[in-house]
């Protein structure tokens, strides 16, 4: 009792059935399970194992001291084994944050619960063996499975890739400084162009040019995949920042999360990393006004009628899309009407673009391009946007921002504390305001784009120059995007 799902409703079979396989005296009467708190709906499998020892201490098989403190998880097959379970990182970071004594997991989840430091890790592969250690109060083979793990972990887990080299592509230079300016900057992109033209190429470079992970973010993104079930029996902190492109037929649970015990999306899996949105305007338009929200303050509420979850969402967010239906626009090749143009591009609310501080039109293709893109100096970069000056760029900012954040993340009144713009400097800014009639939230975007140039090319104050940079990237404003 205690809104189980189905699966710990069933739990009444494996949980007789692996206590008989085990040697131990199955229940006789009948037992009530309660699950506290009663209005809190519970789902999954990892009930098992404190179901099965809560009955052993119930019947006298198990002393009841040897439970105080301990914290455990882990699903039971018929013959006694314990199996490991969903979200194993996440249970034992609040089992280390609850000061508990020490956490009992299926011996394939050992290596993935050892990630937290200080906690102590009991781990078995058969419910008798896990008992048989909890009687004798030994610790010796949980410590060697947590050294064995964290001795993985430090051999196995994957560096990050190279980030000296960038594939340039050709007539896309503007593209591959706003790739370092949302690398810099954490500013979300937005691509247009005909097909062909390398936007699906430069998305993927992102995540190449973003600082490594440091534990604690590489611990927060392990987390969220933990608890998607997506790192089952690695047991490794993910040390590459995370790529994520959905299908634009993702629904809106699939992208923000969902489900009535709610689990991370696409949107929080690519957390600290890129969430890449191709084809943009073929997703629905009430999925993407969703966003809205989550980009603007880096986390997404999933509220229920019972509960509410909050995952983390900071992302840099690259979207592509065409400048027309067929692809085409601007070349003889287009079949689209003005009044079909116009209806595709209706498909973006105007709050949305407006949260996409970097828009670029990409140039069609050329038929030398490949040839050109696969040659030895194609891989030749401007040290304008080079990861290194990425790299410069992210320290300036985490020494001068408040708390470390990025540029993107500056609250108006950080930008006037911290920013450090020249008075001539606002002055153009006014007038770009008046002149492009931008909003006040689009106007903040580019004072922001602008800190990011400056820091960029290494300037302490911001100038002119860097403003008229930052306004290069804003293609949209004085032109239709199929124009």
């Amino acid at each position: 009792m205690g809104l189980p799902d189905t699966a710990i409703q069933e739990s009444r079979e494996r949980v007789r059935a692996a206590l008989r396989n085990s040697g131990f005296r199955g229940p006789l009467v009948r037992v009530v399970v309660n699950l506290a708190p009663a209005d809190l709906r519970k789902e999954g499998p990892a009930f098992d194992l404190p179901i099965a020892l809560a009955l052993l201490v119930a019947s006298g098989q198990l002393d009841a001291p040897v439970l105080n403190g301990l914290w455990c998880a882990g699903e039971l097959g018929l013959d006694g084994s314990i199996r490991p379970c969903r979200g194993i990182l996440a249970i034992a970071c609040q089992a280390a944050e609850q000061q508990a004594r020490a956490l009992a997991v299926a011996a394939d989840d050992a290596a993935e619960a050892s990630l937290v430091k200080g906690l102590v890790i009991r781990s078995a592969t058969t419910l008798r063996e896990l008992v048989e250690r909890l009687r004798s109060g030994r610790n010796e083979a949980p410590q060697r499975c947590r050294q064995s793990g964290e001795n993985a972990i430090q051999q196995t887990a994957p560096e990050p890739e190279s980030t000296h080299k960038l594939l340039r592509l050709p007539r896309q230079d503007l593209a591959h400084q706003g790739l370092a300016i949302a690398a810099a900057g954490g500013h979300h992109l937005l691509l247009v162009g005909p097909p062909g033209c390398g936007k699906t190429v430069l998305a993927h470079q992102l995540p190449s040019l973003l600082p490594p992970l440091d534990r604690q973010e590489a611990l927060e993104i392990t987390r969220l995949h933990s608890i998607a079930g997506l790192i089952r029996g690695k047991g490794q902190l993910i040390q590459q920042r995370p790529f994520r492109s959905p299908h634009h037929s993702a629904t809106a649970a699939a992208l923000l999360g969902g489900g009535a015990i709610p689990r991370p999306g696409e949107l929080s899996l690519a957390h600290g990393g890129v969430l890449f949105l191709d084809e943009l305007t073929e997703f629905p338009r009430s999925v993407l006004d969703q966003l809205r929200q989550p980009l603007e303050e880096g986390v997404i509420w999933l509220s229920r009628a019972r509960l509410s979850c909050r995952f983390p969402s900071r992302v840099t967010l690259v979207a592509a899309a065409n400048p027309c239906p067929c692809g085409w626009s601007g070349d003889r090749r287009c079949i689209c009407s003005e009044l079909k143009r116009r209806r595709y591009w209706g498909r973006l609310s105007g709050p949305l673009l407006d949260r996409l501080d970097l828009q670029l039109k990409l140039e069609p293709a050329q038929p030398d391009s490949l040839r050109q893109s696969m040659a030895e100096n194609s891989h030749q970069q401007d040290p304008t946007f080079s990861a290194d000056s990425i790299h410069h760029a992210r320290e300036r900012m985490r020494q001068r921002n408040p708390q470390g954040v990025t540029n993107r993340e500056l609250s108006a009144e950080g930008l006037q504390r911290h920013g450090r713009f020249r008075a001539e400097t606002i002055s153009h800014w006014e007038d770009v305001i008046r002149a492009r009639r931008l909003s006040m939230r689009s106007g903040l975007r580019l004072l922001r784009v602008t800190r990011t140039v400056a820091d960029l090319h290494a300037n302490e104050q911001v100038t002119i120059e860097n403003l008229a940079s930052a306004l290069c990237f804003r293609a949209f404003d004085i032109a239709e995007p199929w124009s």
